[in-house]
């Protein structure tokens, strides 16, 4: 429709007409209007199209400025050390990639590519988005952004991964050379091995928090902060009535000194690893276990924290006992 009525027209070459158009699109009012605007008028003009809200209510705002507005809302509510370094780790990495931009040009491609480029894998990744997922969901409160570019991440596969374990003669060896050694550190040892309670959360215990069938991870001493109970079996039980320290001082040292006079290998969060891969493999029940553990739901169990055990060897975990050594296997 050309000057309210509608006229044909014919050009040579495909370039022509493309011209002629450009040309004719050039010359509305509209046009011209949008041309004339800043980059930063258009940008929230094609949010609020979006969102279908008014313009005046976006808030485009660059990357930097957000993470440092973020973090010192963050910083100011009751959350522990560990939690704020952590926040400030995840979110200096995407300021420092993506400082430049303003939050709502940020697209999920964007962030798989530089996920990529780190050439991280699938656990990383997952820890990365636990701390800037919130952020997004932040600046979508804030009508910085009107989706989170995470919603639809694509994670990659990793390959089948294979937990660190102890073996139960590894156990029976550690256990044995810390009562003879170091009886004190006897407690940290059997509650990480046989209750599967996070380091971190067994440096907050006393024995106040053991009870006669329980131990207590209070809201302030569990990592995710929501109190539950651990089942005490009863080799745990046997392994804490030798008494020791709750909690031991100076325990990395400490156990290094135990390891290497037992011989046993450590790895990473081994102890946990390894309860629940006897417990799930001792009880059949993936939401016993996951329950025992502090998760919500057996995702995390099949992910990162199953080995597979046979039933003959699970039952050989749960029966080691101050009195009841276990010989390592021929």
């Amino acid at each position: 429709m050309v000057a309210a009525g509608r006229r044909q027209r014919f050009f040579k070459t495909k370039e022509e007409a493309q011209s002629w158009l450009s040309q004719v699109r050039w010359q509305h009012p509209t046009e011209q209007f949008w041309q004339s605007l800043p980059v930063i008028e258009r940008e929230k003009i094609m949010l609020s199209y979006k969102s279908n809200d008014n313009s005046t209510q976006m808030k485009p705002e660059m990357v930097s400025i957000a993470v440092r507005r973020y973090i010192e809302l963050k910083s100011k509510l009751n959350l522990r050390p560990t939690t704020i370094r952590q926040i400030r780790w995840k979110l200096g990495m995407l300021d420092h990639y993506f400082g430049t931009y303003h939050c709502h040009q940020l697209t999920t491609e964007m962030l798989e590519t530089w996920f990529a480029d780190r050439e991280w894998k699938r656990s990383t990744i997952e820890g990365v988005i636990a701390k800037i997922g919130p952020f997004f969901n932040w600046c979508k409160r804030e009508m910085i952004i009107v989706n989170t570019p995470l919603k639809s991440i694509i994670l990659p596969k990793d390959d089948e991964y294979a937990p660190c374990i102890f073996s139960s003669s590894d156990v029976s060896k550690l256990l044995t050379t810390a009562r003879a050694n170091d009886p004190g550190l006897v407690p940290y040892l059997a509650l990480g091995v046989f209750a599967g309670i996070r380091p971190d959360e067994i440096m907050k215990l006393n024995w106040r928090d053991i009870g006669q069938t329980d131990i207590e991870i209070g809201a302030t001493k569990a990592k995710t902060r929501k109190r539950r109970l651990v089942t005490l079996s009863p080799n745990l039980s046997d392994w804490l009535a030798l008494g020791g320290a709750l909690p031991p001082q100076n325990k990395r040292k400490r156990i290094e000194d135990v390891r290497k006079a037992c011989g046993v290998t450590w790895g990473h969060d081994i102890m946990r690893h390894s309860f629940a891969s006897y417990h799930l493999a001792f009880h059949c029940s993936p939401d016993k276990t996951s329950h025992e553990l502090g998760h919500r739901d057996t995702s995390m169990l099949y992910r990162h924290y199953r080995e597979l055990v046979s039933k003959s060897e699970a039952e050989l975990f749960w029966q080691i006992k101050p009195d009841n050594t276990v010989l390592p296997r021929v």
